[in-house]
């Protein structure tokens, strides 16, 4: 790499190879060559480590290290990015795709960042099991430069109608010492990417690019599917929520209204976790699923479902003639 841009992709994986070649064919396609690839091998006991060696052989950009502990998803992600050399680390997931120009794309939006800088988002499309791929209708291809907390405000209380949003591990570029400034990932939370963005752009700025750079796969091994399944997504949001409020609430100039919004985020999400077997006509899922959900939140529970439920609804009816409800809400 050269010592004028200094850019590295972090790449953890556990048991991914059924989708890992892709990956790294996109990764190594890529029209921008000036940057290391760090994959963190995470115990797999599938043909993962055979993979990994092989494509490190082919490309000298490839840093590989095997860790001989499982580890949780937290602590892998931190140690491929720990292992990282770069000033900026891409992050990537071994079931995703990088778009051709991703990088250099990612680059050119380096370049061009201040020292507040800490995180760079980038759009994306969705790859569904049938082959079908989606990505929303186009945004004007113009970057968005926001300050930090400027932007939590505006997000997190619905204040604008920008395509940014608070990226995930696979739509994510940050600064490294941003990074390590903020506590790495927590292992507590299965949403540990973006409670880690939410926290850092209180310190850090933030550059959004709309281009479509990565493809997220949709299937049923994902991360996001089991956090749903297992309602952990709702645990983990009234935790966050709370420990956010109360740290960063007088620093947000947080009113009491706006404080409760966000201490409510889980209801949101539980009501996503019964609104879903409901769009994919489970009643009697949506309803067991309605029990499994913390108690004190069945009064206003209803008007969650009812409101994820219109949102879906809305958010899916492009997809429905091309993917099968059973894709797009994988099990």
């Amino acid at each position: 790499m050269s010592e004028s841009l200094s850019i590295s992709i972090a790449l953890p994986v556990r048991n991914g190879a059924n989708y890992l070649r892709e990956a790294l064919d996109s990764i190594c396609a890529q029209t921008f060559s000036d940057f290391e690839l760090v994959i963190s091998d995470n115990a797999s006991t599938d043909e993962t480590p055979h993979i990994c060696e092989e494509y490190a052989r082919q490309d000298r950009r490839i840093k590989l290290s095997r860790s001989k502990v499982f580890l949780a998803q937290a602590d892998n992600v931190n140690r491929a990015v720990d292992l990282c050399s770069g000033e900026w680390v891409k992050l990537f997931c071994h079931d995703d795709l990088m778009a051709p120009d991703c990088m250099a794309t990612i680059a050119r939006v380096v370049s061009g960042c201040t020292s507040r800088t800490g995180l760079i988002g980038n759009g994306e499309q969705w790859l569904y099991a049938n082959g079908y791929c989606y990505r929303k209708p186009a945004a004007p291809c113009r970057s968005e430069n926001w300050e930090g907390r400027q932007f939590l405000r505006a997000r997190l209380l619905r204040r604008h109608t920008s395509p940014a949003t608070v990226p995930s591990l696979t739509t994510a570029t940050v600064r490294k010492s941003a990074w390590q400034s903020c506590g790495r990932f927590d292992s507590r939370f299965l949403h540990f990417d973006a409670f880690l963005w939410t926290n850092l752009l209180m310190e850090w700025d933030y550059i959004y690019a709309p281009e479509a750079l990565t493809t997220n796969r949709i299937h049923r091994a994902q991360i996001a599917v089991s956090a749903r399944k297992s309602l952990r997504s709702i645990e983990d949001h009234r935790l966050f929520w709370h420990e956010f409020v109360r740290k960063y609430g007088d620093t947000l100039g947080l009113g009491l209204w706006s404080r409760f919004l966000l201490r409510s985020r889980w209801l949101g999400w539980a009501g996503l976790a019964v609104a879903v077997p409901i769009l994919r006509g489970d009643l009697p899922n949506a309803a067991a699923v309605f029990v499994r959900t913390p108690i004190a939140g069945w009064p206003l529970l209803p008007a969650f479902v009812a409101r994820s439920y219109r949102y879906e609804k809305r958010r899916i009816a492009t997809l429905i003639g091309h993917v099968p409800v059973s894709e797009i809400y994988p099990t």
